[in-house]
């Protein structure tokens, strides 16, 4: 089987940046989870076909490069292709273009590929054709999706988040509006959140280089989550949503 990239063209809304700024991280991952999805329903692996195997895909993890966003009224394109696997993970690689073709932002994305009956990650190299992939290079060389990295985040919580560093952002509770198909809380949303958690006073002049995020667990319609941060040694930031004392998900936010 021998397939290409899907490129997606997008006019810039304002609604898209917030009225004022660049593209928010928000915006920037629903447009590639539409360009994710539309490009596996095309190649026959999209959500309806899993539900009708009794399947469904879960993001797991990304990484997010940027060098720069778009404005209100600049059109760009979405582009997406799979990587192939990788353990337990099918891999998918995003890019967002200005009119000239010019690279903005660059990402790869880690799914699972979910047993809705037995409740467990399947293996994707037993389900997914060896030849569904592009061979072109990652966006950017240093793409790792996750933070389990020596290091690159701090160990898991013990107690109150405050007792670790950790300082509080905001609380939340799960709307109808956040929830995706598969019925928890859609990965755009935790995106915006973790973002939003360092606040704006610390983030330079407010453009975001690298996003870094491990979904960890679902959130569910109904439940309260809080939203932690705190900065590292290096300057970057972690931030956590928390359900109780549990995490939900995590992000290291890099920002100029």
């Amino acid at each position: 089987m021998s397939i290409e990239a899907l490129d997606t063209e997008h006019l810039i809304r304002g609604y898209d940046c917030g009225y004022g700024g660049p593209l928010k991280p928000f915006s920037l991952a629903n447009f590639f989870q539409e360009a994710a999805g539309e490009h596996a329903a095309k190649l026959g692996i999209g959500m309806d076909a899993l539900f009708s195997l009794g399947r469904t895909w879960m993001l797991s993890r990304i990484d997010i490069g940027i060098e720069r966003l778009p404005l209100t009224g600049d059109r760009v394109v979405v582009r997406t292709w799979p990587f192939g696997t990788e353990r337990v993970f099918a891999m998918r690689c995003m890019e967002l273009l200005d009119s000239q073709g010019r690279r903005m932002a660059g990402a790869l994305y880690n799914y699972f590929i979910y047993d809705i009956e037995n409740g467990r990650p399947l293996r994707p190299e037993r389900i997914l054709d060896p030849d569904l992939k592009v061979d072109r290079p990652l966006p950017y060389a240093d793409l790792s999706p996750g933070l389990h990295e020596p290091g690159l985040f701090p160990v898991e919580l013990s107690g109150k988040p405050e007792d670790s560093g950790w300082r509080s952002a905001f609380g939340l509770d799960v709307s109808p509006y956040h929830i995706d198909n598969n019925g928890h809380v859609n990965n755009a949303h935790f995106v915006n959140w973790l973002c939003d958690a360092v606040p704006p006073e610390e983030r330079g002049s407010g453009q975001a280089r690298r996003i870094k995020v491990d979904f960890v667990s679902e959130a569910k319609r109904g439940e309260h989550l809080v939203a932690c941060w705190r900065k590292n040694e290096l300057g970057d930031f972690h931030s956590i949503i928390l359900r109780e004392s549990q995490v939900v998900a995590r992000a290291l936010t890099r920002w100029e």
